[in-house]
């Protein structure tokens, strides 16, 4: 049920952020307005500010995760049904984005409640275990929104491809209608009411906040600038659509599933610091390449692709068994790694934004070359503010 929970996550993201813009594109929208899309991801940022909420508010007879998982998915399969209704199309465009945003407030509401009860539900090696499954849950969720919608279109037509996408939602809602959540343990202590301040106040909070900061600037410093690096070195964009397909595999597979063996092998810090070391190491992969000095550019993309994509999710995962880790002990689960997820996600939005930049104003180079600087800084940061075994 965990794993549907997460791959449902994903799908609305992945139809916003990706299927949305290819199909209206097509039919003719401008790319100054295509330009605000990404908008609808804000949610997933933000969802720190309305956590406590999540975690402090539930009925009795639903369960504490439940009372928000079984509503959210209801009103995420009922954006994707209307959109499938609809239909994508620069007339109804702003209906479309509306449902969207809807969809995405909502399946990021589910995602606190989701981590909440995996945090609360697994401990030691089966605890990384789900936390791959989060990470490679999700992101197979936002390949099956996207990428997977327009195969999809191409065959089923619009409606079907989302028809198709909303009952996957329906089939992961039906999961968890029939689940019964049973009450933990109340602590010895009154619990107190889950605060952003009592995260703050907790010892090693900061630090796990701006590693997960940190980690996320290092892991998308070089995944959107590559794509725009080979369009302009005239790689053919279903070439180009091809290595980041490869590149999703070996995130899903070698990079959650490796990530978690990792994690048992290595600890959670060894894991982490494997990690950002081959997001480093594909940092320079690609800086040779912007450089000229690779011999066989096509084979340096494709190393260059898996280190960075398995770097990507052996860190996510190692980070986040972390953070369980950290919310676990606290009697806010949903709280606590709600405010880790969100300083991820804006260290992911604000690399993309700001790399790119650098690229335009300095050169591919200077945009590969800040992140290797990205990389380094965030070892040295594990490696001093994270020492505690792992």
């Amino acid at each position: 049920m965990i794993g549907a929970l997460y791959f449902s996550q994903g799908i609305p993201l992945g139809v916003a952020m990706e299927a949305l813009p290819t199909l209206l594109r097509r039919d003719g929208a401008p790319l100054h307005a295509l330009a605000w899309l990404p908008l609808v991801g804000l949610p997933w940022v933000l969802k720190f500010l309305w956590a406590p909420l999540v975690d402090n508010r539930w009925r009795a007879t639903l369960g504490r995760r439940r009372s928000w998982i079984l509503p959210m998915q209801a009103v995420v399969l009922a954006c994707l049904a209307a959109v499938a209704m609809t239909g994508i199309a620069a007339a109804s465009a702003p209906w479309v984005v509306g449902l969207m945003a809807l969809a995405s407030l909502a399946s990021a509401t589910q995602d606190i409640a989701t981590d909440g009860l995996t945090a609360e539900r697994f401990h030691g090696q089966a605890l990384a275990r789900a936390n791959a499954v989060q990470v490679g849950g999700t992101m197979v969720g936002f390949f099956a929104g996207g990428p997977g919608c327009l195969v999809l279109a191409g065959r089923l037509g619009q409606g079907g491809a989302l028809a198709l996408l909303a009952a996957v939602v329906a089939f992961s809602l039906l999961m968890a209608l029939g689940w019964r959540e049973t009450a933990l343990p109340e602590p010895a202590a009154a619990p107190r009411r889950a605060s952003l301040a009592g995260f703050a106040r907790r010892p090693g909070a900061w630090a796990l906040v701006l590693a997960a900061f940190l980690s996320a600037m290092t892991a998308v410093a070089g995944y959107g600038l590559s794509k725009l690096f080979l369009v302009d070195a005239g790689w053919p964009v279903d070439a180009v659509g091809q290595l980041g397909m490869a590149g999703g595999a070996v995130t899903v597979l070698l990079g959650c599933g490796g990530g978690a063996w990792l994690v048992g092998r290595l600890g959670a810090r060894g894991a982490l610091a494997l990690g950002l070391a081959a997001s480093g190491a594909a940092a320079v992969a690609w800086l040779a390449q912007a450089r000229g000095w690779a011999a066989q550019p096509a084979l340096m993309a494709y190393l260059a692709q898996a280190l960075g994509s398995f770097g990507a999710g052996a860190a996510s995962v190692a980070l986040m068994t972390l953070a369980m880790r950290f919310a676990a002990r606290g009697t806010q689960a949903g709280t606590d790694m709600t405010a880790v997820q969100s300083a991820r996600d804006l260290g992911e939005i604000l690399t993309s934004s700001l790399i790119t930049a650098l690229a335009a104003l300095l050169g591919y180079a200077a945009g590969f070359g800040g992140g290797l600087l990205a990389a380094v800084v965030t070892l040295v940061f594990v490696a001093l503010a994270l020492r505690r075994p792992g």
